[in-house]
């Protein structure tokens, strides 16, 4: 794993990437930006970013789209992606349907633009130390099995 945590923004909203991209860079994260799901995906697949946060409504490839791409190509082995969309119920029973389709198209979790930009932070380092376990895990797995 990196130094710094790579999170990649897919977002076709230039706003939305800088203000994220400001917030966790000054939290100690690597931030690259996509403005569609094509640049997304091929970046997806250049850099490996720990973190995908990957806008849902998008012209040409929408996140969807872009999510099933990635996973059918295995390009994001090791990564969390986040389908991060302003779209959407703030109830807790619709964001739990949002969170349970986002699980079901291979995404990690649902998160709205809406989000408080320090929960968000907490939310991805979060999922950093996850990832860390996960590797260690791995890496534990593979000694017993040499």
């Amino acid at each position: 794993m990196r130094e710094k945590p790579l999170v990649l923004i897919i977002d076709d909203e230039p706003d939305i990437r800088e203000i994220v991209k400001t917030k966790l860079e000054a939290n100690g994260f690597e931030v690259k930006e996509a403005k569609d799901g094509v640049e997304g995906f091929n970046l997806v697949k250049e850099l490996k970013p720990e973190i995908v946060l990957l806008d849902v409504v998008m012209p040409e490839m929408d996140g969807v789209e872009t999510l099933l791409k990635i996973k059918e190509y295995e390009c994001a082995k090791g990564s969390k992606i986040f389908l991060f969309t302003s779209k959407g119920d703030p109830r807790p029973e619709i964001v739990s349907l949002n969170r349970q389709f986002a699980r079901e198209s291979g995404a990690t979790d649902f998160i709205r633009k809406e989000i408080d930009l320090n929960e968000l932070v907490v939310r991805l380092q979060k999922a950093i130390q996850e990832l860390k376990e996960e590797e260690k895990y791995q890496k534990i797995k593979e000694e017993a099995l040499k």
